[in-house]
C-alpha cells in the first residue's frame, strides 16, 4: 500500500475569490473508499472582484457546496486540521488552495504521486434567505436543488425535474444531495430538481407557467393582494406565508431559468433543459380554475389544512372546480409539449402511475357512474398509463415504467401509497433515468 497525498484540487474562477469552510468528512479515519465515492464536503462563497457594485454569481439566496469525491480506491487518512469545527465548518472563511494537502489515500498502487479530489458541485436556491437553516449537505428550504461535475469540459446538458416525491427521491437520494446519482452514473449532465411545494406540476399548470408573462403575473399578484390582504377576512401569518409561497410558485418557469455553473472553463451559464422529467401522479381528474383570470391551480391535499382564513375565503370566492377527462389530459400533455418545443429542443420523460393495489376489493362496478376514472383512482391510473403509451408510440415522450417496477419487486413493500418509494424502488427508477441520459 502506498500513502498518496490528497490535494484539494483546483477551483479557479477568473475575476472571483473562492473561499471555503472547513471540510466535513463523511467517513471516519481509516475507512475504505471506492473511486468516485463522496467522502466529504465544504461550503463555498464566491466574491467577485469589484465589491458590491459587481453582481455576485449564484445570487444571494443560494447555498453552494463542493462534495469531494475520492479520485481512487483506497483507505482514507483525513487531516484532522482540515475540519475547523463549529460555524467555521459552515462559513466560507479560508481561501481555496487547490494544492493544499487535506489527507492521504492508501492505495494498492506502488506510487507516491499526489491525487486531486474530484468535485461534485451542489447548489440549492433558497425560497428565502430566512430559510437558510441547518448544516450538512444542501441544508435549507430550496425552490431548486442542482448538481453537476465540475470536471465537465464545456457546458453540460441540463436535466430538469419538475419534482413530485416520486421523482425527487430517486434523483436527490437518501441524503437529499444527489450522492447515489453521482456514484451510480458517469453522466456529465447538470441535474436540477425544481421543488414547487405548493402547486402540483401537472401539464396545464406547467404550460401556463411557461407561457405566463410579467403582465399576467401582475394581474394575479394584484388579485391576491386585493382579496387576501384587503378583503373581508382578516389575514393571519398563515395567509401571508401562503400568499408569498404561491407568488413565488407562479412567478417564473423553471423551464425558462438559466443557472450559474462552475466547470473547468470557470463560471458559465447553463443551457436550456435537454430533457424534462414529469410525473403522471400530477394528473388528477379535477383542478381549480380562477373565475376571472382563468388560470389553473392544483394543490397537494395537505396544503388546504395549512391555509389561513383569508386564503381559504379567496379560494372559495375566486375559484371553481374544473373537471378533466382522460382525453383532455392527453390534449393537455400535447399542448405542453408543443408550447415548450416551439421555444427549445428538449425531450420529455414521464414516470407512469402504479395502476393496481392489493387493497382493491371491488367485485363489480355497476354502482359507479361512467366514466369510472372520475371516481376510481386505480381506473384513472390505468387509463392515464394508456395515454402515456400512446404518446410514447407517437415519439413524444419516454416512459419510466414505475408500474412494472413496482409489480416486479412488490408494490405493498416498496410503493405502498403509489408515490413514495423504498430505497430499492428509488434505486431502480434512478437506474432507468440514468439509462435515458447518454454520457
Amino acid at each position: 500500500m502506498s500513502a498518496r497525498p490528497l490535494r484539494l484540487g483546483p477551483l479557479e474562477i477568473p475575476g472571483c475569490a473562492v473561499k471555503k469552510s472547513g471540510i466535513v468528512w463523511l467517513y471516519p479515519d481509516g475507512a475504505w473508499c471506492d473511486s468516485g465515492q463522496i467522502i466529504g464536503f465544504c461550503n463555498v462563497n464566491l466574491e467577485m472582484f469589484g465589491g458590491g457594485h459587481v453582481p455576485q454569481p449564484f445570487g444571494p439566496d443560494t447555498v453552494l457546496q463542493v462534495a469531494l469525491a475520492s479520485p481512487a480506491a483506497g483507505r482514507l487518512r483525513a487531516d484532522p486540521e482540515t475540519a475547523f469545527g463549529g460555524y467555521l465548518d459552515f462559513l466560507g472563511v479560508q481561501a481555496w488552495n487547490g494544492e493544499s494537502v487535506i489527507g492521504t489515500l492508501e492505495t494498492p498502487e506502488d506510487s507516491e504521486a499526489p491525487l486531486h479530489m474530484r468535485h461534485r458541485m451542489l447548489a440549492g436556491k433558497l425560497l428565502t434567505s430566512l430559510a437558510n437553516f441547518g448544516t450538512g449537505l444542501l441544508p435549507g428550504w430550496h425552490t431548486s436543488a442542482r448538481a453537476w461535475r465540475r470536471e465537465t469540459a464545456g457546458i453540460p446538458k441540463t436535466l430538469l425535474t419538475l419534482a413530485m416525491c416520486d421523482v425527487r427521491g430517486p434523483l436527490r437520494g437518501a441524503q437529499e444531495a444527489f450522492i447515489e446519482f453521482f456514484e451510480e452514473s458517469q453522466s456529465p449532465w447538470h441535474v436540477i430538481v425544481a421543488s414547487n411545494e405548493l402547486v402540483v406540476p401537472n401539464a396545464v399548470c406547467v404550460r401556463e407557467q411557461f407561457e405566463r408573462d410579467e403582465a399576467a403575473f401582475e394581474l394575479i399578484a394584484r388579485d391576491i393582494e386585493r382579496v387576501i390582504f384587503n378583503g373581508p377576512v382578516k389575514p393571519t401569518a398563515r395567509d401571508h406565508f401562503f400568499a408569498g409561497l404561491l407568488l413565488e410558485s407562479l412567478r417564473a418557469s423553471p423551464i425558462r431559468e438559466r443557472h450559474d455553473i462552475i466547470t473547468t472553463a470557470g463560471l458559465q451559464k447553463s443551457e436550456p433543459p435537454a430533457a424534462i422529467i414529469l410525473s403522471a401522479n400530477a394528473e388528477q381528474m379535477f383542478m381549480l380554475r380562477h373565475k376571472t383570470l382563468r388560470y389553473h391551480l392544483q394543490f397537494y391535499h395537505f396544503q388546504f389544512a395549512a391555509m389561513g382564513p383569508a386564503s381559504k375565503a379567496w379560494m372559495n370566492a375566486s375559484f371553481e372546480q374544473a373537471d378533466r377527462t382522460i382525453a383532455g389530459i392527453r390534449n393537455d400533455y400535447e399542448a405542453l409539449f408543443s408550447a415548450v418545443r416551439a421555444k427549445i429542443d428538449t425531450k420529455f420523460i414521464i414516470l407512469n402511475r402504479m395502476s393496481s393495489s392489493g387493497r382493491e376489493d371491488l367485485a363489480y362496478y355497476a354502482p359507479f357512474d361512467a366514466p369510472l376514472a372520475k371516481t376510481l383512482a386505480h381506473i384513472a391510473a390505468k387509463e392515464i398509463n394508456l395515454v402515456l403509451h400512446d404518446l410514447a408510440a407517437a415519439g413524444l415522450i419516454d416512459i419510466i415504467d414505475t408500474d412494472a417496477i413496482a409489480a416486479e419487486i412488490g408494490a405493498a413493500q416498496h410503493l405502498p401509497d403509489g408515490v413514495h418509494q423504498s430505497g430499492e424502488m428509488a434505486s431502480r427508477i434512478r437506474a432507468e433515468i440514468i439509462a435515458l441520459m447518454p454520457v
